[in-house]
């Protein structure tokens, strides 16, 4: 076999300044919507009151940025696109106090090595001047007629780099993309009016607004007056550390399919939210459905010296210097919020009775402008029928009217009633609820003989009168003037569900006959010596050797467990990863979740079971104990509400 032969030594050499501005562009300027995001910086922190983005072709053809900020005296304009020039610093001291949206003063020249790079700026009535920089070329100053502030334009990005612009995606997505960086930077600075102009087209108008509120219209639009104000409890305020969290959550029932619209931003300055989405998921629990995702504007207020932002080449990413801390703080925060929502779901003012006309039609029409009340514009129509509980219109033939049973729907909020449609809009269980609800058949407990709830009674709620039962499936319910329907089984297997989790706080051990031997690493092995009474706080008790741990006691509900062993391993790999004086644990979280769902679901009365006034009665009894008896463990709603305003409204009581 021939020797393979050392290549020839290569001797050190100090780049040129051209390729050493490539080479950085390379981690300042990703793609275009990280250069529309430093551009928007610059203009916030110039103390710009308006701020104008035009893109052509995704941002590869041209981005320009306008806006009416100090602007840039001639003489430091060469100095403004150098690498490593600023304003917003002085010396390295100032690095731990950044309270600017850019510091580092790279951005201009990192823009201008893979671009074609204008500059002109303009300061009060003086007279207008610009550069050019070409790919990393820097040319003269010149005149310039421009409005005062600062005009960049940033031509043919990344043509010059092919190996760059091969990497990069449609114009489509980076448009997309762009358009999240004005959202992003419109939540931070609320003051500044931010419009962003697409090929032409105006996709983005923002302009300055006089409260958070307003800003947060001009982005969610309706949707915004649906979010609650973050609150913190009475024990968060007198805990060690001066962040503070404030900002928007959305409740339960209005929710996303993804994680998009949970916005962080610390500082004013914002950050991917992946670090935070755990927290966020812990303080919803189980108040959201299977695979949703709730909306939100997080807002963290610490003291500079606390967060590094110096991190990331984007200023994407932060360091916080007690992150635990800062992250227990918003779960408990997000909870006690939620906790705080009027426990009476809000009826919508747009729920009506209808009734259904019996013609069938793809597209039904939207009905005319009418003061009629809405019995009497049904009976101006044709036949009717009231078949359903629905605010829109469908119709089908008398002689092939099919028989489709009830199905109840919700996707946002509690507010309105659902159609009886043959697909609802709530989503269907998911594989893994449906495994749950499968094992979990069996004899059910009765209402009567569930332990006295130990919870006080929630004032809030309205005391319940049942009234019969539905398909052998729904309490109807009266309180307060208003009718309640109630699916009992959802409800029983929330009540039962709080009831064990509860139970489940303290964790006691129980010696194993057969110790186990379980195989781990070095780095999990450390960690289970190092918080060891951390272990035995939970219940585990081991003896290390080699390369294992012989466990010799676990928690007693987990006696018999086939899922013990995955639950240790995944347990002490969270432990190599959490700072010392965790408290919660997602492996132990989500075991808790686990058994009490199961048990909550197995023991809890079914769908076609008959209950007596009585059971009924417990039922009732019971709910006004738990904290969200308005959604099963699931997150699908339990109690459906019809007020009196419904009824008047629909039989013409009203004017």
């Amino acid at each position: 076999m021939a020797s393979l032969e050392k290549p020839e030594r290569v001797s050190i050499k100090q780049l040129d300044e051209l390729t050493i501005g490539k080479i950085a562009a390379g981690e300042v300027v990703e793609r275009p919507a990280q250069v529309v995001k430093e551009l928007i910086e610059n203009s916030i922190d110039a103390s710009a009151n308006r701020i104008r983005v035009e893109i052509e072709r995704g941002g590869f053809d041209r981005i320009t940025v306008i806006d009416d900020g100090h602007g840039i005296p001639k003489d430091e304009l060469p100095l403004a696109i150098t690498r490593h020039a600023t304003s917003k610093l002085s010396g390295p001291e100032d690095l731990s106090h950044i309270e600017t949206k850019g510091f580092r003063g790279e951005a201009l020249a990192s823009i201008g090595a893979v671009s074609e790079l204008i500059v002109a700026s303009r300061i009060g009535e003086g007279d207008g001047v610009q550069i050019r920089v070409d790919n990393g070329i820097v040319g003269e100053v010149e005149a310039a007629g421009i409005a005062p502030g600062t005009q960049i334009d940033v031509l043919n990005l990344f043509a010059k780099v092919p190996a760059r612009l091969s990497f990069q995606r449609r114009p489509s997505t980076e448009t997309a993309a762009i358009v999240d960086v004005g959202v992003q930077m419109a939540l931070a600075e609320p003051n500044a009016g931010i419009f962003i102009e697409v090929d032409g087209r105006k996709v983005l108008d923002c302009p300055p607004a006089e409260s958070a509120e307003d800003r947060l219209y001009d982005l969610f639009g309706s949707t915004s007056s649906e979010l609650i104000p973050l609150i913190s409890s009475e024990a968060d305020d007198d805990a060690p550390g001066d962040e503070k969290w404030t900002g928007w959550i959305s409740p339960p029932g209005l929710t996303r399919s993804r994680a998009d619209d949970v916005h962080i931003l610390v500082n004013g300055r914002p950050v991917a939210p992946g670090p935070f989405l755990q927290s966020v998921r812990r303080g919803y629990h189980t108040r959201l459905m299977v695979g949703r995702h709730p909306i939100g504007v997080l807002l963290l207020r610490l003291p500079a010296d606390e967060v590094d932002v110096n991190v990331h080449p984007t200023k994407r990413e932060v360091r916080l210097k007690n992150s635990w801390r800062v992250l227990e703080r918003l779960e408990r925060s997000i909870k006690h919020t939620l906790s705080q929502i009027a426990t009476r779901p809000e009826a919508s003012e747009e729920t009506i009775l209808e009734g259904i006309s019996e013609r069938s039609e793809a597209n039904p029409p939207a009905p005319p402008e009418t003061n009629l009340p809405e019995w009497a514009s049904a009976a101006s129509e044709n036949q009717t029928v009231q078949t359903r509980f629905s605010s829109i219109r469908h119709s089908v033939e008398p002689n092939v009217r099919s028989q489709s049973k009830s199905t109840s729907e919700y996707i946002t909020e509690q507010d309105t009633l659902p159609g009886m449609e043959s697909e609802p809009t709530t989503p269907s269980l998911s594989s893994e609820e449906r495994e749950l609800h499968r094992h979990a058949a069996g004899s059910s407990t009765s209402p009567l003989d569930e332990p006295i709830p130990k919870s006080a009674v929630i004032p809030e709620l309205p005391e319940m009168n049942p009234l019969a039962q539905l398909s052998d499936s729904y309490i109807l319910a009266e309180g307060d003037d208003e009718l309640f329907i109630v699916d009992q089984h959802a409800l029983h297997e929330r009540i039962r569900y709080e009831r064990l989790r509860e139970q489940m706080v303290s964790w006691e051990g129980q010696d194993l006959l057969t110790p186990i031997s379980l195989s781990i690493g070095s780095r999990q092995k450390a960690a289970a010596i190092s918080r060891r009474s951390t272990l035995e706080n939970l219940g585990i008790a081991f003896e290390a050797h080699n390369d294992s741990l012989l466990i010799s006691r676990v928690p007693e509900v987990l006696i018999g467990s086939e899922s013990l062993e995955k639950f240790l391993q995944d347990l002490l790999i969270e432990l190599v990863s959490t700072p010392d004086g965790t408290e919660e644990f997602d492996a132990v979280t989500n075991l808790r979740d686990h058994i009490a769902f199961m048990r909550s679901c197995r023991g809890a009365v079914k769908a076609n079971e008959k209950l007596n006034l009585a059971q009924m009665r417990r039922l009732l009894q019971d709910m006004r104990t738990v904290p969200n008896p308005w959604a099963c463990v699931h997150g699908r709603p339990t109690v459906l509400r019809l007020t009196m305003k419904h009824l008047d409204r629909h039989f013409g009581r009203h004017g």
